[in-house]
């Protein structure tokens, strides 16, 4: 035991109940984040308004609202707006809209419209201190003949302008303003131009448009897209310009907009995808033109994926040009060693002593249990590199160790019992977008080594396949139709390949697809070859952090990688 464990224990340290180093959620992680925050080389590109590097992107845990977080707390100018406080969901409620979008009306144009409308607004509002309706008054008074021989950019404030009754209100209003103006038009248009039509007493439930005929289908279509596409985004699109060349152009101000939260429920999946991906654009618009203005949105790499997925237009879709937007969030052990270092000193320092503690003085010697591993090597193997597995790791250990002065092994190992659960539960929660059954899925390595082949996969899958597709309480997402559609098949290697695949990208497993290649894991930002993988060559390896949860033999391999 070194000398400064010795003389915390004389000053009676030992760690208590309920003692934590922060929070799973950035939120909720309070002054840990504040004093110990550690920058990995993100937050000043983030900050540097010639970046355009401005879609932080990173998988559950990684750090993407504390990044936002420890900006807003560091620069003057910071506008935070959260979907849920947009009344976006006031959007999916309009059986108009819905009845529309249903019959195959794009309303891209509508939904650049709104964010372009509420961060002209927001900025606008906290450039000129607009907090209430004689602050709205008087900034039009002002401006009002500023651009009388411009007429776009008098067009672009004439639009503000006819929105000066809500334009000091919360967001939210404004939001419900506009949709009610579109509401109205296109029910204006059904009753003007498709009299037959409306005279169907069509009540704008669910499902309404499929009670058209093809050729009713084709005239709402037409019609319908007519007033999306003719929404004064042309007059709101001439704000950016206002904005930059007169009313934001004190270059000395820098101004920030961070959105987050997009995963969370805010609105259906019908309406979220395409105001997700009319929100990248838009973004990519303002900060392209406006030098003292970055918006910065934080987004899951999974529902990123999910908004290219499904707003791909027929003819394809570019996703690679925004690419270079991209700020791919990663973290290594050193990294997370120095996280965790600076939090475990606050809470000594603030409960119990001054004295100085490195993390690897509370771990033991070793990890007998694994051939003598290094402890902190164990300990962030069970992490996928994120600051929230490590946080939540080390807090289970806090728990397993309550009156102790540092960990044992028998510490660490009880606590990792809970935590690999919690992360593959977690985990599960994370992909439910894309795969419900994943929890359901992931089981089917119960009591496998740790390391083995494609073939022992395959040799072993059908009897779980056939308990999974025989449950009475199987839900139908895309695993289950990927094994129902593949479970008859003769070529049982394309069912396994599919099911490696979906194991690979949520991160469960990392695989080596080639003799003499490396372990290719997800979590790293690393991607499987498109070509088949080879039954003969391909290993698969579980990851530690599901080791125990699932009763995997530590290190047992099923065969030679």
């Amino acid at each position: 035991m070194s000398n400064q464990v010795q003389s915390m224990s004389k000053k009676k340290f030992v760690f208590r109940k309920y003692d934590n180093i922060g929070a799973a959620d950035a939120i909720h992680d309070g002054k840990f984040l504040e004093d110990s925050f550690v920058d990995n080389g993100t937050l000043e590109v983030l900050r540097n308004q010639d970046s355009h590097l401005c879609i932080v992107l990173g998988r559950t845990g990684s750090g993407k609202t504390a990044l936002l977080e420890k900006l807003g707390s560091l620069e003057e100018r910071v506008i935070k707006i959260s979907p849920e406080g947009l009344a976006l969901t006031y959007i999916s409620t309009k059986a108009v809209l819905r009845f529309y979008l249903e019959a195959g009306v794009n309303l891209e144009s509508f939904y650049h419209l709104l964010w372009t409308h509420v961060f002209a607004v927001e900025l606008i509002k906290n450039r000129y201190d607009i907090t209430s309706e004689q602050d709205s008054n008087n900034f039009f008074s002002r401006i009002k003949h500023h651009f009388d021989r411009d007429k776009p950019k008098r067009d672009a404030i004439e639009y503000l302008r006819n929105h000066g009754e809500s334009f000091w209100k919360d967001s939210e209003q404004q939001v419900e303003e506009i949709t009610r103006t579109l509401e109205k038009n296109l029910l204006t248009n059904l009753e003007i131009k498709l009299p037959v039509i409306f005279g169907l007493n069509i009540m704008f439930n669910p499902g309404g448009s499929q009670k058209l005929t093809e050729e009713q289908k084709i005239e709402v279509l037409r019609h319908g897209q007519d007033v999306v596409n003719t929404v004064q985004i042309k007059k709101l699109s001439n704000i950016i310009e206002v904005l930059e060349t007169d009313l934001l152009d004190d270059k000395q101000k820098k101004y920030y907009i961070t959105i987050d939260r997009l995963d969370e429920n805010w609105i259906h999946d019908e309406f979220r995808y395409g105001l997700i991906k009319a929100l990248i654009d838009t973004v990519s618009t303002f900060n392209r033109k406006i030098k003292n203005v970055k918006i910065i949105i934080a987004i899951r790499e999974d529902l990123l994926e999910r908004v290219f997925r499904y707003t791909r237009s027929p003819s394809g879709y570019q996703e690679e040009k925004y690419r270079s937007l991209y700020m791919n969030l990663r973290w290594n052990e050193a990294e997370l060693e120095e996280l965790l270092d600076r939090r475990v000193n606050q809470l000594i320092k603030e409960q119990y002593t001054n004295q100085s503690v490195k993390l690897a003085e509370i771990f033991p010697d070793n990890i007998n249990s694994v051939n003598k591993y290094p402890p902190l090597k164990y300990f962030f193997q069970r992490t996928l590199l994120r600051p929230r597995d490590a946080i939540l790791f080390f807090n289970e250990c806090l728990v397993a160790a309550e009156g102790k002065v540092k960990f044992t092994q028998a510490t660490i190992l009880q606590a990792e019992l809970v935590y690999s659960e919690h992360r593959l539960r977690a985990l599960a929660d994370e992909w439910a977008g894309d795969y419900i059954n994943f929890f359901e899925l992931a089981l089917f390595l119960k009591k496998y080594p740790s390391q083995f082949r494609f073939t022992y996969l395959r040799d072993n899958i059908e009897d779980d396949v056939l308990k999974f597709l025989t449950s009475r309480d199987v839900i139908q997402d895309r695993i289950y139709h990927l094994l129902m559609e593949k479970v008859d098949s003769p070529d049982l290697d394309s069912l396994v390949e599919e099911v490696l695949r979906i194991l690979f990208r949520v991160g469960l497993v990392g695989i080596k697809p080639e003799t003499s290649s490396n372990f290719l894991w997800s979590y790293l930002g690393q991607k499987l070859p498109t070509t088949n993988l080879d039954s003969g060559t391909t290993v698969v390896r579980i990851h530690p952090a599901f080791w125990r949860v699932l009763a995997i033999v530590p290190e047992s391999k099923e065969g030679k990688g």
